[in-house]
């Protein structure tokens, strides 16, 4: 007793708590020791006027029996489904800051300013508002607080994350992981988990599980959703797409086979590890209450992920990883890009990553197969002019011309024809060797040597525009280009192919 008065004493000679007015004008009244639970709530959580009668008996729960052993997740839940369909029109706007708040965490008049705000938000009055306040309209809707079901809960959540989630970068990281939960733990359509990417990188997962039964395009789809190093933004690859998606998936299937025949893993195991089970803390960091809702027992979400609860905890089954940040793959990629712009003799170079001498040499052996099958398609392509269809057509016509003989025409040429054998023996003629007609080489024999052309062309049958087309057309397999152009209406040889011409046509 002796420390206990020593130390009365001591706090008493304070001169700043003796002369304190408070101490001094406090009048203590006689109390009774005994009080009925109902007589402490009302002297707890005195009624106040122009408040709320639900609101007062919100406050009031707090000091029910059940409460002092209950958690605080169990207390906000069982005020917000008394508060549920709760309104407010409070005039003032009281700021509100606190860690996983709840209702109990707020003054009479943050109270009063969040049930406000909450009933604009659900007119559609997206008002903006302490940060504090908006995680408690979450916690309750996540707990289905105020909705008739699990759908519009998630769906009023998406409405929130669309209004606050680019001004409040915290709210929108939990937001996301919620609303993934919303669907796992009240059995929603899976379809919905695509917000966090989770289904797109399960999906290039099961095709690079399954190489040889997806297509080409479908696998270097799935390596870009996995790899780090953004390839389709490489100068190289805008450059050369089909080439680079060439390349980088058939050394990524040689690299695989490579893998199997000579390791113990495979290469899908060394990149991406094996399906593990791990604990899935379900509304992590959230004020939540499990007692409210019966959580499905499992949940498979696509071919290799799938959720469970087991006693009450929650677990994932499935592959570690995110989409576009797996290094390895990054790095395989930009190996890829590195290689074949020195392969390709392209102007700027990359520097390439650190990977295996095997590696290399598949991806330098995959640039040599590519770039061989392209040299033997270019022997095999056959390139058609299609600005020389016209010149063929008018030849044609001049044959088909040619082909057709009157009756009249036959009839004269049954008539006698002079002896003309002397004639001809007395000449010498020169055979035609080229794949000129004989009207066509008259007509190039004309324009080497000083002939008449036009004569030429009118003992042929045709205009002498019809017969160097045709002659262009039919000597192009040799020379590989024209060998008569127009100056106006007049035909001409072209000078560097005069001397070669003369070889082939004589006089």
């Amino acid at each position: 007793m002796k420390n206990i008065d020593d130390l009365i004493e001591l706090i008493m000679g304070d001169p700043k708590i003796r002369e304190s007015k408070t101490l001094g004008e406090k009048v203590y009244h006689d109390e009774p020791i005994l009080k009925r639970a109902s007589q402490l709530v009302r002297d707890i959580v005195p009624p106040k006027d122009n408040t709320p009668a639900q609101l007062m008996e919100m406050r009031r729960m707090v000091y029910s029996p059940e409460a002092q052993w209950r958690s605080r997740e169990w207390l906000f839940g069982k005020q917000g489904s008394f508060m549920a369909d709760f309104e407010d029109s409070f005039e003032k706007i009281i700021p509100f800051e606190h860690y996983f708040p709840t209702y109990n965490d707020m003054t009479l008049e943050q109270q009063r300013t969040y049930f406000t705000w909450r009933t604009r938000i659900r007119r559609g009055e997206y008002r903006e508002t302490s940060l504090s306040y908006i995680f408690v309209y979450v916690y309750e809707l996540i707990n289905l607080i105020g909705v008739k079901n699990a759908r519009e809960g998630y769906d009023r959540l998406e409405a929130v994350l669309e209004h606050y989630g680019e001004t409040q970068p915290k709210l929108k990281k939990f937001v996301l992981a919620w609303l993934d939960d919303m669907v796992i733990y009240y059995g929603l359509d899976i379809a919905l988990l695509n917000s966090s990417g989770i289904l797109e990188f399960d999906d290039s997962l099961c095709v690079l599980l399954d190489l040889d039964g997806h297509t080409d395009d479908e696998v270097f789809s799935a390596l870009c959703t996995m790899s780090s190093y953004n390839a389709e933004k490489s100068a190289f690859y805008k450059t050369y797409p089909e080439e680079f998606r060439t390349v980088a998936v058939r050394s990524y299937k040689a690299f695989s086979e490579y893998y199997g025949a000579h390791r113990k893993k495979t290469l899908f195991e060394k990149l991406f590890g094996k399906s593990t089970i791990s604990v899935h803390q379900m509304f992590g960091s959230a004020v939540f209450c499990y007692y409210r809702s019966s959580p499905q027992n499992s949940v498979v979400i696509d071919q290799v992920r799938r959720c469970f609860c087991r006693g009450g905890e929650w677990f994932t089954e499935g592959y570690a990883g995110k989409t576009h940040g797996n290094k390895q793959v990054g790095d395989f990629f930009r190996a890829i890009d590195s290689i074949m712009r020195t392969g390709f003799d392209f102007k700027n170079k990359l520097q390439a990553p650190d990977i295996t001498k095997q590696l290399s040499k598949i991806i330098n052996e995959q640039i040599t197969i590519l770039q061989d099958e392209k040299r033997q398609a270019e022997k095999l392509r056959v390139d058609i002019d299609l600005t020389k269809l016209g010149s063929i057509r008018r030849a044609a016509d001049i044959t088909r011309d040619k082909l057709i003989v009157d009756e009249e025409d036959l009839e004269e040429d049954k008539s006698p024809q002079p002896d003309m054998q002397e004639d001809v023996a007395e000449e010498s003629v020169q055979e035609n060797t080229t794949p000129l007609d004989s009207g066509e080489y008259s007509f190039m024999q004309a324009l080497l040597y000083g002939g008449d052309h036009q004569a030429a062309a009118k003992n042929a049958g045709a205009m002498p525009s019809v017969m160097a087309d045709s002659i262009n057309e039919k000597l192009y397999d040799i020379f590989a280009d024209t060998v008569i152009e127009f100056d106006g209406d007049i035909p001409a040889v072209i000078e560097d192919y005069e001397e070669e011409l003369k070889g082939m046509i004589l006089p």
